[in-house]
């Protein structure tokens, strides 16, 4: 078997390598040149590590320069200062095993073609190398999947790739080896496995992992591994035909097309060398995704930087254009040559291309260069055409992705760029952001996504949120999970419309309609909800307004969620609704003019918040309306000769100059359906336009993909509204003027509905903790047959063990089979929780202001509990602790991690067991309770760590945890998998 190609196969190539790509074999060999003359390659003892602080400069916030010779030196690209601290150099590991496994691909490419033997004893090296250290790397405190030179899952399978094909192409040459059988053995099996044992559903990372045992299977023969990479339920046949949406791109955004799509280039080239066929319709999408990068390119040439991109990266990278060259490779295609005219224009100025410190697929994105066929990578010397046909620019234009759910209008031969961004959520690397728009022209950049910083900063929260985009959200909150539904889209001449719809929040549906003109474009966004709800629109440009109040400071009240956004928002102003305003900016040279005007009751912020990951904090608007329904009228200019713009009710009116008159009406033509009409009038005449727009339809599905392991972030099904003020208001905080449910004052016992599960009895190592005396004997009595059976009455057991257990690194079993035991009860004014954990070694993580590894909250590593209470599903109420116990004193530290609703005071206590340790946590009834047949929810989940880790090993999930992981779930848990309970007062 092989993996990319024959021997045949490689035996062609390589007059191809000495002859048109001789230029590229050149370049590609003089950067091996550092490596060669170094000697044997050096390998590091350590595994490599993430951290907040490891990779980034504290100043800039910058990912640090990438140098494969100054392991412990790292210096910042934009202040020039170099760091050497330890958290820099296990970042730097990362990054140097990639590098390092990279080369030997790249130079046993160059040794089989262009007979290089240096270069094979280079390869045969760095594979020689990594056989004899790979099992010393220890598989533990990992981030996001099993793995032992790395901390994710995904980085050892690009890792693994490399190497794979670097053994294969040696084979090629060689013959089967000795060093073959030593690295099969050593690394190629046990990492596959390893991979193999993580499936993470339809993520980008999948992608790789398939690639990875897919490649390893063909180079040990194994069917089984194939078949599972290849047709398995997470398989390479499955991510084509449903990652790959279908125009070609990848669901969860651009970054993470490009990466995805270098990931499916692997699979799809490994199952070509193996024979093995694969859905149609899937490679149609795959090979459409070749091209769709540049189908949403701004103006400057860079992607839009949409969910989790990084922000204005160019699309002039040799990386994007040897994807270019492996897409025309395959076929001839328009699109392909007009990207490589521009990729390789030679009026751009010369620079480093990066391509020497490459780190295999884990790309590192830099500033434009300039760059020619010499510039590609050692899958161009395999795979590239001999030579390209005459290539020529050309200019872009509109565009519609439908199966990505964005509309592009350009303008001003595409110096201009509007659109709106509508439909995919993009899974886990998605944003609450549909219906955002997008303003850009030339450099101008007037409204934009600016895409995610880095995943270990606190300021994740605040890109993930609706208020860091120009999109709409209700009740203060982000908006919930869900994906748009187009309801228009059409272009003639210089008229464009998209409209489109999105459920923001349960009970509000949105419409957002945007008409794109020469020089300028009409935004129009409607909100329909069943109640009165506050509605909030940002605007991310620095306005300021045209002959009106002047902004005065207020404090502007939102949600209090981790990433709704408004505890990042500082130096808040406000200013009174009028029904029509006019605002005026300059940006980046270009002269901004907004109109708007707005039917129902409202009010304008401008506030300050993070801007651009690394520029800084910057000013935006925000209009706020209160109302159950209401419509917002805007006209955006940016040129000078939009003289004026009156709005009402019916229709809008724009005039340029004396000599040119647009009327904008929007008029209901039968149920369910209405036109956007458009009367352009000049001296020479009237044309008339209209444009049909489905007003009434549903939206799309918003079912979520199976299989992915990110975690939800979002609140629970049924949650109250966002409570405003009785009127109107400059000032107040939201939550304070909620009103605390009544109390119920009766006898109470607990019964727990059949479907929960069975009881377990209490075990009796546990110490009592000290509570009321009613509630302490239901919950330990054991005297006699009655009192067990009052017991059962008052309170529900659970004792969780493997059917419970999340993992990490180890299996339940391999972990030492951790248990824990759960009792709940209620007295007639509290709900009580109480947790025994049977762990001799229990490790309880001191108070700690940071968490100094990620984004997640310091006391989830450490033996504690996660406590998840709500009203019964629908009721409004949530709330979420996490708790660990401090000392010997039986303190316990509180931690809210969630409330929706007013606020709650828990009271808990610990104590050391003589086998392990217990806690106790008890709660108002009146928390999540409103009346007597209102019931309540419940979660619990115990975490444990054991001493020889930094991260948590596991958890215990009362809701149930067999065959999950504990990656990336931080202290979040979905709420409609909470156990049910309702109290009989008797």
């Amino acid at each position: 078997m092989t993996v990319l190609l024959s021997p045949d196969a490689i035996a062609a190539r390589r007059p191809v390598a000495r002859a048109s790509l001789a230029p590229l074999a050149r370049s590609l060999r003089d950067e091996l040149a550092p490596l060669l003359d170094a000697g044997t390659p050096w390998i590091p003892a350590e595994k490599a590590r993430l951290t907040r602080a490891g990779g980034r400069c504290p100043r800039d916030g910058v990912l640090l320069d990438f140098d494969p010779w100054r392991p412990r030196e790292h210096r910042c690209p934009v202040c020039a200062t170099s760091y050497r601290d330890e958290d820099h150099y296990r970042w730097w590991v990362m990054n140097y095993q990639l590098w390092l496994a990279e080369r030997s691909a790249h130079a046993a490419a160059l040794y089989v073609l262009t007979d290089d033997v240096p270069c094979g004893v280079l390869a045969a090296d760095i594979l020689r190398g990594y056989a004899a250290r790979y099992a010393s790397y220890p598989n533990r405190d990992n981030v996001l999947g099993p793995t032992r030179p790395f901390f994710s899952t995904y980085l050892e399978s690009v890792w693994l790739l490399q190497l794979a094909v670097a053994l294969d192409l040696l084979e090629s040459r060689d013959g089967h080896t000795a060093l073959g059988d030593e690295l099969r053995e050593r690394v190629i099996r046990p990492s596959a496995t390893l991979i193999a044992s993580y499936d993470e559903g339809s993520s980008n990372r999948q992608v790789y992992n398939c690639a990875a045992v897919a490649a390893a299977g063909a180079l040990l023969g194994d069917e089984g591994f194939i078949a599972a990479a290849t047709r398995g339920p997470s398989g390479l046949a499955t991510l084509i035909t449903s990652g790959l949406l279908d125009d070609g791109t990848w669901y969860e955004g651009d970054n993470y097309h490009l990466f995805a799509h270098r990931g499916l280039w692997y699979g799809v080239t490994i199952a070509d060398a193996l024979g093995l066929s694969l859905p149609h319709e899937g490679l149609r999408r795959f090979r459409e995704g070749f091209a769709t990068p540049f189908a949403t390119a701004l103006p400057d040439f860079t992607f839009p930087s949409r969910r989790d991109s990084q922000y204005r990266v160019s699309l002039r990278q040799w990386r994007i254009a040897e994807s270019c060259e492996l897409g025309v490779a395959r076929a001839d295609d328009p699109r392909l040559f007009a990207a490589l005219a521009a990729l390789y224009d030679r009026r751009v100025p010369e620079g480093a291309t990066a391509r020497a410190c490459s780190t295999a697929e884990a790309e590192r994105n830099v500033a434009p260069v300039r760059l020619s066929r010499a510039s590609l990578g050692w899958k161009s010397l395999l795979f590239a055409r001999d030579t390209l046909p005459p290539l020529a620019e050309r200019a872009q234009k509109s565009v519609h992705l439908a199966g990505q759910g964005i509309a592009v209008f350009r303008r001003d031969r595409a110096r201009t760029y509007i659109a709106l961004d509508y439909g995919e959520s993009g899974g886990g690397h998605g944003h609450p952001d549909r219906l955002n728009l997008w303003l850009v022209v030339g450099d101008a950049r007037i409204l934009e996504d600016v895409g995610t910083g880095s995943y270990v900063d606190p300021t994740l929260h605040w890109y993930r949120s609706t208020l860091a985009h120009n999109a709409p959200l209700a009740e203060g909150r982000s908006q919930w999970k869900t994906e748009g539904a187009l309801t228009a889209w059409d272009e003639r001449a210089d008229a464009g419309i998209v409209a489109a719809r999105a459920t923001i929040a349960p009970g509000v549906e949105v419409e957002r309609t945007v008409v794109a003109m020469a020089g300028y474009l009409v935004d129009e966004v409607r909100w329909r909800s069943d109640r009165v709800i506050t509605f909030d629109l940002p605007l991310h440009v620095d306005l300021d307004v045209v002959d009106g109040e002047d902004w005065r400071p207020a404090t502007l009240a939102g949600g209090t969620g981790q990433e709704d956004g408004f505890d990042f928002v500082s130096d808040t102003n406000h200013l009174p609704g009028a029904r029509q305003l006019a605002f005026a900016a300059e940006v980046t040279g270009v002269p901004v003019r907004l109109w708007s005007w707005v039917d129902a009751p409202h009010e304008w912020w401008r506030c300050v918040a993070p801007g651009p990951p690394g520029a800084g904090r910057r000013r935006f608007v925000l209009l706020r309306s209160r109302a159950s329904s209401g419509c917002i009228r805007s006209v955006w200019s940016w040129r000078r000769e939009i003289g004026a713009v009156m709005l009402d009710g019916e229709h809008l009116v724009v005039s340029q100059g004396a000599e040119k008159r647009h009327e904008h009406q929007r008029r209901s033509i039968e149920p369910g359906r209405s036109e956007w009409r458009i009367a352009v009038t000049t001296d020479d005449g009237a044309i008339h336009l209209a444009f049909p727009i489905a007003s009434d339809g549903q939206p799309a599905d918003t079912g979520t993909r199976e299989g992915s392991c990110e975690a939800s972030q979002g609140g629970p099904p049924g949650l109250p509204a966002f409570p405003p003020p009785d009127a109107m208001t400059a000032t107040g905080d939201a939550s304070a003027v909620a009103t605390a449910a009544p109390a119920i004052a009766l006898r109470s016992s607990l019964v727990l509905p059949a479907e929960a599960g069975t009881l377990a009895g209490s075990p009796e190592r546990v110490v009592p903790l000290q509570l009321d005396a009613p509630v302490h004997a239901a919950m330990h009595a054991h005297a006699d047959a009655s009192s067990a059976a009052a017991d059962e009455r008052h309170v529900a057991r659970f004792a969780l063990g493997r059917a419970h257990y999340r993992r990490s690194e180890q299996s339940w079993d391999e972990a030492g089979g951790p248990t824990a035991f759960v009792a709940v009860a209620a007295s007639r004014d509290s709900l009580v929780v109480e947790v025994t954990v049977p762990d001799p070694s229990p490790v309880f993580a001191p108070p700690r202001a940071d968490n100094s590894l990620d984004n997640e909250h310091p006391d989830i590593n450490s033996d504690g509990v996660q406590l998840y209470l709500g009203a019964s599903p629908g009721g409004g109420r949530y709330y979420a602790w996490i708790l660990v116990p401090e000392g010997r004193d039986g303190m316990v530290r509180v931690t809210p991690r969630a409330a929706f609703g007013p606020a709650v005071a828990v009271a808990a206590s610990a104590r050391l067991t003589p086998d392990g340790w217990s806690l106790r946590a008890t709660i108002p009834r009146t928390a999540v309770m409103a009346n007597v047949a209102q019931g309540f929810t419940l979660d619990v989940i115990v975490n444990e760590i054991s001493p020889d880790r930094e991260r948590r090993r596991g958890q215990l999930v009362l809701s149930g945890g067999h065959d999950e992981w504990i990656y990336l779930r931080g202290d979040r848990q979905d709420p409609a998998r909470a156990l049910a309970f309702h109290i009989s007062d008797d």
